[in-house]
């Protein structure tokens, strides 16, 4: 559903007044179920009330005008095959069009002055008011109980009941966001290796302007490889099904070597002339450095304020190292994804947005529609599923049709955790990836083999096992051991279908067995009503076992192994170049192939790709090995196939990963080849890899014909 109303009736007014909390409350009432309330509150555990001196800040939606129509506008632009397609609106010609009344957008704000609420901000759209207030304001005027609930380790303020509205307001407003903590339960979608302590907070950081930057946790493998098998080890017993001879795992991929495996390497475009929008929470300090250094060592170019800019706002920077939401943590995702664009698409001007973990609107993404500031935009975050009020997923479906209508690519990660029935007890694809006005990039695991771009390509599902009694040569070319422990399931490309939107016009043709049914944390088949939007739509490398070298600042250790291959940069700081893998790094890559590509089109004085996911519907999927077709199917191994993966410092902990198979429950000398969770990577498209990865010189090709 999109724009919908919170319907409330007007009764007798309050008589009482409290003081400093502003005008009176009505005491209207919402008929019917409830709204605007998150379906994980009642996941969690109520462990008390929220201070209700507390400032809030929240965003109160309206809708567009004409939805019906907007929707139709979208189909027909990104159609290739419609006359009408690539015929984009500007931001002003689209708020002229579907922007709510001026009028309507006034009335809101001056019902929230009365109520004695402080109004930031309205975009020009007039889509939403930003707005603030303490606790005990909230509870007052909206009608809601604000209590702290325990979920997913975290502590969350949340209401319980539809919020109360004036009747001069109700049927203009669609939504408030802010009500709950819903903001901060986004999760990037990295993985890094090795993590094997938790940050330590100091005495003294809680005061510091800024979070410092975190420790590096990493342990590096003795060995690993720079291309797939050139380093490997002979074991004295198999680990169950696998052979006795396994690769070490990718030391990480370059940045040349991931243009080698999907053929940019072999195009003239480099991005020149597109603008590549990121979004994540906060912002790293050391953004700009840690990424010039990476360009010195890798041969990119440096970034400089033609290429790079960002919009921050005002206090981002002065997070404190206790923030709940681990400020430090994203600083590794924002030097992800812009150095993986950056790599990708080393001409293209980068744009950056952060906000903070609980800003309830996502200002900086909308901020980049609203104005159109880029071509494409990559967001390597989400909810981890859909357990989220089904209004905030029409306000943000919102911001995507207007993206599309204009012109852009917004592109989102998959996550990390397979099909999450693990852990929401039913499998499904996390939000924003599933929103079908969006395109949803999954992970796959990578073998390049040489510089000539060979390589083998598979859905990203890793399950792992420890060697037990393992001795490993000097050498690491034989490892000492009795076998391997059980296998358990480690990190996978996210997926499945939505639980809440049906399936868009351009997934007609994906099977009804992906987008029909879903299944259960017990794996029973579960039926859906019809079918429903599936993803992912595309998808590039995201396993961390064949990951990707990021470079970044860290503050020292003093542990001789943590520190190991580090620059010294500072009294207290370090450059740590490491191995990184999640979706978060799919996303931004294929961020930065949409900006060889648009730069492929405006070199034939053709429109941005915009809204590309009707496109790629149409275009050719070849079979592995394919030079002629766009996208390329990904496939399941062919055999059982692993790597191995040790610690410096212990020569006797070895882990054994697998590569998108697991061995079977009932025959555990046998593998389920294209295991990630309940999902199976397949011919066609599947809920791991989507529709394939991409081809980069066939795509320009194919997309400069359209």
């Amino acid at each position: 559903m999109i724009g919908r109303r919170l319907g409330i009736l007007i009764a007798c007014g309050l008589t009482v007044t409290l003081s400093g909390l502003g005008s009176t409350p009505s005491s209207a009432y919402s008929p019917g179920p409830r709204h605007n309330v998150s379906n994980w509150v009642g996941k969690a555990q109520r462990i008390g009330s929220a201070d209700e001196r507390k400032s809030v800040r929240f965003t109160v939606y309206l809708s567009f005008r004409n939805l019906t129509q907007l929707q139709s506008l979208i189909a027909e632009q990104s159609n290739p095959k419609s006359s009408q397609y690539g015929k984009y609106l500007t931001p002003n010609e689209f708020r002229a069009r579907f922007a709510p009344p001026a009028a309507d957008v006034a009335k809101v704000q001056s019902e929230l002055r009365k109520m004695g609420f402080a109004v930031d901000f309205t975009p020009e759209s007039g889509l939403f008011i930003q707005a603030r207030g303490s606790v005990a304001q909230v509870k007052y005027h909206f009608g809601v109980t604000q209590e702290l609930y325990a979920y997913k380790g975290k502590v969350l303020r949340a209401n319980v009941e539809t919020p109360r509205l004036p009747a001069s307001i109700a049927n203009l407003v669609t939504y408030v966001a802010g009500l709950d903590d819903t903001a901060a339960l986004r999760t990037p979608a990295s993985v890094r290796l090795g993590m094997h302590q938790s940050r330590k907070i100091n005495a003294g950081d809680e005061a510091s302007p800024d979070a410092p930057p975190p420790p590096q946790e990493g342990i590096n493998s003795p060995v690993c490889s720079d291309y797939w098998g050139d380093h490997s080890a002979t074991l004295s017993t198999a680990p169950g099904p696998y052979p006795k001879t396994l690769p070490w795992l990718i030391c990480g991929y370059t940045p040349q070597q991931i243009r080698q495996a999907y053929g940019a390497d072999d195009v003239k475009q480099d991005g020149t002339g597109v603008t590549v929008g990121i979004v994540d929470i906060y912002a790293s300090p050391t953004i700009v450095d840690d990424v010039n250094r990476y360009s010195a060592n890798h041969r990119l170019p440096k970034l400089t304020h033609k290429n790079f800019k960002q919009y921050v706002p005002k206090g981002l920077y002065d997070v404190p190292a206790d923030d709940p939401c681990g400020p430090q943590g994203w600083y590794g995702e924002q030097t992800l994804d812009v150095e993986a664009v950056h790599s990708m698409a080393p001409g293209a001007k980068i744009i950056y947005g952060g906000i903070e973990c609980t800003d309830p609107g996502n200002a900086a993404l909308y901020d980049f529609i609203d104005h159109r500031r880029a071509d494409i935009v990559t967001n390597s975050y989400g909810f981890n599923g859909e357990s989220l009020p089904a209004d905030f997923i029409d306000a943000e479906n919102q911001y995507f049709m207007q993206a599309a209508a204009e012109g852009m690519s917004i592109l989102f990660s998959t996550g990390d955790d397979g099909d999450l029935a693990a852990q929401n007890g039913i499998a499904s694809g996390q939000f924003e990836s599933t929103s079908p006005w969006v395109t949803a990039v999954g992970g796959t695991s990578l073998a390049l083999f040489n510089k000539s771009g060979a390589k083998a390509e598979w859905g990203w599902g890793t399950y792992r096992a420890s060697l037990n009694n393992a001795t490993v040569a000097a050498n690491g070319k034989t490892i000492v051991t009795s076998g391997a422990t059980p296998y358990t399931f480690y990190a996978g490309a996210g997926g499945g279908p939505s639980l809440s939107m049906l399936a868009p016009f351009y997934q007609a043709d994906v099977p009804y067995s992906l987008s029909g049914y879903t299944t259960l944390a017990d794996g029973s088949v579960v039926p859906l009503e019809s079918p429903h939007r599936v993803t992912p739509d595309i998808s590039m490398v995201g396993d961390p076992y064949t990951g990707f070298i990021v470079g970044e600042t860290y503050t020292i250790t003093g542990d001789p192994i943590l520190d190991v291959g580090c620059v010294k940069i500072s009294k207290t700081n370090e450059y740590c170049e490491e191995s990184v893998g999640g979706t978060s790094l799919s996303s931004p890559l294929f961020a930065g192939v949409l900006a060889l590509v648009n730069q492929g089109r405006f070199e034939k004085h053709r429109h941005a790709v915009g809204f590309v996911n009707p496109a790629l519907y149409l275009l050719n999927v070849g079979a592995p090995g394919s030079t002629y077709a766009p996208i390329i199917d990904v496939r399941a191994p062919t055999a059982p196939t692993a790597v191995l993966r040790g610690y410096l410092g212990d020569n006797t902990r070895v882990r054994v990963v697998t590569m998108n198979s697991v061995p079977s429950d009932t025959d555990p000398t046998k593998v389920i080849e294209g295991a990630n969770t309940s999902f199976r990577t397949t011919t066609g498209y599947d809920n791991v890899t989507g529709l394939g990865v991409p081809n980069v010189p066939a795509m320009i090709r194919a997309f400069q014909i359209f």
